[in-house]
């Protein structure tokens, strides 16, 4: 299932911006020579889609516009001067940001990057910053629930109005209070939930309801992604591919050696033991968390949707402050 950029609501047309996780650091298994790159490209592709917002009725970010609730400034300062931008120059376009867990402190009284942005574009009349509740409007003839994720309330509390349709940045699979509330929004008329929060793109029925993973702006892992950037390569692949522009984990089988530099924006090793239970991962340039449960999801065979779900919990605990 591919990414999704763009649907209809009712007669409308609508652009959908993934989860952008700007400010992110790309450091684990990336050479010196090629920091900063990957950093580059995710703010590169978030203003190439701002810039092709206009053509759109309306235009949602599904969460985590940011990596962090505290991201470097400049940071901040590209997003928002990006999306004041955008949205200036295309009044007719109505644009939607979902607050996400990491934009959002569990801490209420903390003020981050999500609160300068707020500052910054919030007054535009055309700009709508969902963060503490439900937002409901119409849209292409529907009535649309927009739903942020919310640090002490349960989910399901945030619905409170009928609804055609629904955009929230839920879990989708367990997350106590932040599951996807499918039996509220079935009690409230919805038909369709999308969702970012969740990386990899997917859709499923629950309680009636159709709920659909937008999947992330750009895939960020090995297990958010269906080879468009995260490959996993064996020693006797690599000859003539150009690898320039992907995530790479090289698969080394026992007495295997990688004798030439590879040019990728990242390399994982996995030696491969005699047994799997031998198989170990190391990534070059740092100690890679990522690689002790990627070496666990193989031990157990866990579906590549049930590890995005564990890696998104992961990140959310570590990023909580």
């Amino acid at each position: 299932m591919y990414r999704i950029t763009e649907i209809d609501i009712g007669t409308a047309r609508a652009g959908i911006l993934g989860d952008p996780h700007l400010g992110r650091s790309f450091v684990r298994g990336v050479s010196l020579e090629k920091r900063g790159l990957r950093e580059k490209m995710v703010m590169d592709d978030f203003r190439s889609r701002m810039k092709a917002s206009g053509k759109y009725d309306v235009f949602i970010c599904m969460g985590d516009l940011f990596d962090k609730w505290a991201v470097p400034y400049s940071v901040v300062f590209q997003a928002s001067w990006t999306f004041f931008k955008a949205a200036r120059d295309n009044p007719k376009t109505r644009y939607f940001i979902l607050g996400g867990n990491h934009d959002i402190s569990k801490d209420l009284e903390k003020k981050g990057a999500l609160d300068l942005f707020e500052l910054v574009v919030g007054n535009l009349p055309n700009v709508t910053i969902i963060r503490h509740a439900g937002h409901f409007t119409d849209i292409g003839g529907d009535r649309v629930g927009l739903f942020p994720y919310h640090p002490t309330k349960p989910a399901g509390e945030l619905v409170t109005e009928k609804i055609d349709i629904a955009f929230g940045h839920w879990d989708t699979m367990f997350g106590e209070g932040n599951l996807v509330p499918t039996k509220e929004l079935a009690a409230a008329g919805c038909e369709v939930a999308y969702t970012g929060h969740v990386h990899l793109p997917d859709e499923f029925t629950r309680d009636g309801v159709k709920v659909v993973q937008v999947g992330s702006m750009q895939p960020y892992a090995h297990g958010e992604d269906n080879g468009e950037m995260y490959v996993t390569l064996y020693l006797d692949q690599l000859e003539g591919e150009d690898l320039s522009d992907k995530c790479v984990r090289l698969r080394l089988n026992p007495g295997e050696q990688l004798t030439d530099e590879l040019d990728c924006l990242q390399l994982t090793i996995q030696r491969i033991g005699a047994n799997e239970e031998d198989t170990d991962e190391v990534t070059l340039g740092d100690f890679d968390l990522m690689a002790l449960f990627a070496q666990a999801f193989e031990e157990a065979g866990v579906p590549d949707e049930v590890r995005s779900q564990i890696i998104t919990r992961y990140e959310e605990a570590r990023v909580a402050e």
